[in-house]
C-alpha cells in the first residue's frame, strides 16, 4: 500500500473504533504493523501463505515489538477459517490473491461484525481496470476482468454500502448492514 491510502485505511479505522483486524495477505506485515499501531489494544491476524514472506513477517513483527498485538497465520487463506474463526472482527481485510478477493469476501464476511467493514486493495489494478484496451498481456488482460467483475459483484451485494477509492492502487469499503 502507498503511504496515503494505507494512512486513510488507519483513520478509517479511528473513526469506526477498531479494536479487531482479519487481513488476507500478511506479505512482510507491513500493513499489519501500521494497523496495530493505532493504538495499544488493536489485534491484528494476518495470514500469509508464502512461507519465505511469512518469516520475514515474523521477524518484523518481533523487531517492531508487536508480538502482543499481531497474530501471524502460515497458511493459505483458503483453509485458514479454522484458526481465525475464534472472535468477531471489526474489519476484514482483503490484500491477497486478487482473483480470490470474491471467495475472500464470501467466506471471512460472517466474521465481521455488523457495522463493521470489509476492505478490498488493489481494486484497479495499476488502473488497468477501466482501462483494459492498452492492456497488452493476456494473462494480466484475465487478472483485470476478474477483478472487474469483482467491483460489479461488490456494487450489488445486499446488506453491503459499498464505496470505490481511486487512491493509490485503489480500495473498496464496504460497510456490513446485516
Amino acid at each position: 500500500m502507498d503511504k496515503v491510502a494505507l494512512e486513510l485505511v488507519k483513520q478509517t479505522m479511528r473513526i469506526h473504533h477498531a479494536e479487531s483486524v482479519l487481513e488476507i495477505g500478511t506479505a512482510i506485515a507491513y500493513s499489519s504493523m501500521h494497523f496495530a499501531s493505532i493504538h495499544d489494544h488493536m489485534h491484528v491476524t494476518t495470514i500469509e501463505r508464502n512461507e519465505e514472506m511469512y518469516h520475514q513477517a515474523v521477524k518484523n513483527v518481533t523487531n517492531f515489538g508487536y508480538d502482543d498485538q499481531l497474530r501471524l497465520i502460515f497458511k493459505d487463506a483458503a483453509e485458514a477459517f479454522e484458526q481465525v474463526n475464534d472472535r468477531e472482527y471489526d474489519i476484514l481485510f482483503i490484500d491477497a490473491a486478487k482473483a480470490q478477493s470474491k471467495k475472500f469476501f464470501e467466506f471471512y464476511s460472517p466474521l465481521v461484525r455488523k457495522g463493521g467493514l470489509i476492505i478490498t486493495d488493489n481494486i484497479l489494478y495499476h488502473d488497468f481496470v477501466g482501462n483494459i484496451e492498452i492492456v497488452r498481456n493476456r494473462n494480466i488482460k484475465q487478472m483485470v476482468r476478474k477483478i472487474e467483475k469483482y467491483n460489479d459483484w461488490l456494487k450489488e451485494q445486499p446488506g453491503y454500502t459499498t464505496n470505490f477509492i481511486d487512491l493509490g492502487d485503489g480500495m473498496s469499503i464496504s460497510i456490513k448492514e446485516i
